[in-house]
């Protein structure tokens, strides 16, 4: 079987089969990625008939697009086993983003027609940043069905550089017509410094969560919510929201949604974050892995941390899904990592002629 696929010169374009044939004939391609670097040159020479022959010298340019022809079969392909976790890997950071855009869009289009609304959990810091692709969404986005919480949350004001909310009003939420009340944040009138801030700040935060209809925030086992999505971050130590490597809220399990930390190992010493069972609670839980930076930690997480100990709370969340860029999966060594056919011509490098 042959396909054809067609191709944006442009990174951050998606690819797209040019026919309902060559849609039918796509296949994920799963792999270890200890063989990335390996996998890509065996993969080349997979593909069928001499390397001048690679393209299709009956194709034309239109634009800067390029033909390529390939026959699917002679691609690898091996299935993930049972119970290993969701892991697709992209060719840059620019495609993590939209894809992060696109199924943060997706999760709110199929929570809203289920119960007309949506209930979406945000970590702080580069995150955030990959959600500005549903800017140019505004106008197919119902945002005034949107709810959007903050899984931890800094005592400092609201406009603080340091802020979770703030840095994500700034980004995104000022520039698209969600409902202020809407943007659940904390409550920064009831501290005027740092100290003393978070148990008040985390019981204030709890009570208006648990005060919210089900329909905007159902509840599930033993009255925990659910959240639609959850956006995660983790930190080089491997901590999530404001649970830190061996901390002992990491292991709370009582009727609090909200726990406060007024000894984060990171400053500002006093937090509020949520629990490890509200987090598992989540219909969805998406990390993302981008730059060099992560690539050593999410292998720990992924491949040989303790999931029950607390030393890497990551390694905790359950049924999680995991999106990358080349060098965030550059450390893995035995997680299988999907990668879906509209991306592999340029994971390749099959978008740059040659000689």
């Amino acid at each position: 079987m042959t396909t054809t696929a067609v191709a944006s010169s442009k990174v951050s374009s998606p690819w797209i089969a040019n026919s309902r044939a060559a849609q039918k004939a796509q296949k994920r391609f799963v792999g270890s990625a200890k063989t990335t670097t390996a996998r890509t040159s065996s993969l080349r020479r997979r593909i069928v008939g001499p390397k001048k022959s690679r393209y299709d010298q009956n194709a034309h340019h239109r634009g800067r697009q390029k033909r390529i022809t390939i026959r699917m079969e002679n691609f690898e392909s091996t299935p993930k086993p049972d119970g290993a976790p969701k892991c697709t890997n992209y060719y840059t950071p620019e495609l993590v983003s939209k894809a992060i855009a696109e199924l943060t869009a997706e999760s709110a289009r199929t929570a809203i027609e289920k119960r007309g609304h949506f209930a979406m959990g945000l970590a702080g810091g580069s995150l955030i940043k990959m959600l500005s692709g549903l800017k140019d969404e505004k106008n197919n986005i119902e945002w005034d069905k949107w709810h959007v919480f903050w899984v931890d949350e800094r005592c400092v004001p609201l406009n603080d550089p340091e802020s979770n909310f703030g840095g994500a009003y700034e980004a995104l939420f000022k520039d698209v017509p969600i409902l202020r009340e809407n943007l659940h944040a904390i409550d920064d009138s009831l501290y005027t410094t740092n100290k003393g801030a978070s148990k008040k700040s985390a019981e204030a935060y709890d009570k208006e969560l648990k005060s919210l209809s089900e329909a905007i925030l159902p509840r599930g086992d033993g009255g925990l919510p659910i959240f639609d999505l959850l956006l995660l971050g983790f930190g080089p130590d491997g901590h999530i929201c404001s649970l830190f490597p061996n901390h002992s809220l990491v292991k709370v399990n009582d009727e609090r949604w909200i726990l406060p930390i007024a000894d984060s190992p990171k400053p500002p010493p006093e937090r509020i974050t949520f629990s490890m069972p509200v987090v598992n609670m989540a219909k969805r839980k998406v990390f993302a892995a981008v730059g060099e930076g992560k690539a050593e930690m999410a292998k720990h997480i992924l491949e040989d941390a303790n999931k029950t100990d607390g030393s890497i709370p990551a390694a905790m969340v359950e049924d999680a899904e995991w999106l990358f860029d080349q060098a965030g999966s550059s450390k893995l060594t035995t997680t299988h990592v999907n990668f879906e056919f509209p991306g592999t011509p340029t994971l390749l490098g099959l978008d740059k002629k040659e000689d």
